[in-house]
């Protein structure tokens, strides 16, 4: 591999990375949205068996992708607590 090459792989990567910040912008936007209906209706901010479903997902299209499942669980883990965080935040910003 050339100078010229490993370049080109490094932007790819670096234009991959910006996508993927995107999409989870997209998400925590939709994400954002379903916290103030859960604040609206009293809904708590966890929802375990949404969760226990969507890891159960998660270990599904990491198979289909060629990912470890422990690096998916690890990573939609560290992006639900923040989730949760947010929902939180909403929640209590809605009894005021």
């Amino acid at each position: 591999m050339n100078g010229d090459e490993l370049k080109r792989l490094r932007a790819h990567i670096d234009s991959l990375d910006e996508e993927l910040i995107r999409i989870l912008g997209l998400r925590f936007i939709a994400t954002g949205e379903v916290g103030h209906i859960k604040a609206a209706q009293s809904l708590a901010a966890v929802d375990p068996s949404r969760e226990a479903a969507q890891a159960q997902r998660y270990s599904v299209l990491a198979a289909q992708h060629g990912l470890k499942d422990e690096l998916v669980q690890r990573v939609f883990r560290v992006v639900i607590d923040e989730v949760v965080i947010n929902h939180q935040d909403i929640g209590q910003n809605s009894v005021k």
